[in-house]
């Protein structure tokens, strides 16, 4: 082989390789930041959370444009009332450990700090990942809705 032939050789399979290493494979890429979704898109993430926080309880939420969130509770046999709230500046999640169910439970606050009303049970978790990940995709609705009015409703049965 001459020397031409086995440079155009290694040139070659140089470019070949490089063209192979695209980067991770898709599945290896981290999951996009919750500071970087729009409110529709953590509201996805969340009821992706409360749909396996709590087996065999569910929590359902829906945020209409208004910045009403809507959370629904159903299964684990006691009965719970649905609420919603409309989110606005200065409220507050909050995140206790229900000692007796061993479960994280969130909740929305009116405030911050020791002063903060409870305002409605959000999810119940297991798992202090999941109750966190609910803490600050609600955190980050709270922050994005730029409503003034904070009135709580039943929901619609």
């Amino acid at each position: 082989m001459s020397r031409f032939t086995m440079r155009a050789t290694s040139a070659a399979l140089a470019a070949l390789l490089l063209a192979a290493c695209t980067g991770y494979p898709s599945e290896d890429e981290a999951p996009p930041s919750p500071f970087d979704l729009s409110n529709a898109e953590r509201l996805q993430a969340l009821q992706a959370i409360g749909a396996k926080a709590n087996r065999p309880e569910r929590s359902r939420f829906a945020l209409d444009a208004d910045c009403r969130l809507r959370v629904t509770r159903a299964g684990g046999g006691t009965p719970v009332e649905p609420f919603e709230h409309v989110l606005a500046p200065g409220q507050h999640v909050g995140i206790s450990f229900d000692k007796v169910d061993r479960v994280f439970e969130v909740h929305l606050l009116s405030e911050a700090g020791a002063g903060g009303q409870r305002l409605g049970l959000l999810l119940r978790s297991a798992h202090w990942m999941q109750a966190s990940q609910a803490d600050l995709l609600v955190q980050l609705m709270i922050r994005d809705c730029r409503t003034t009015a904070s009135a709580a409703t039943p929901a619609p049965a």
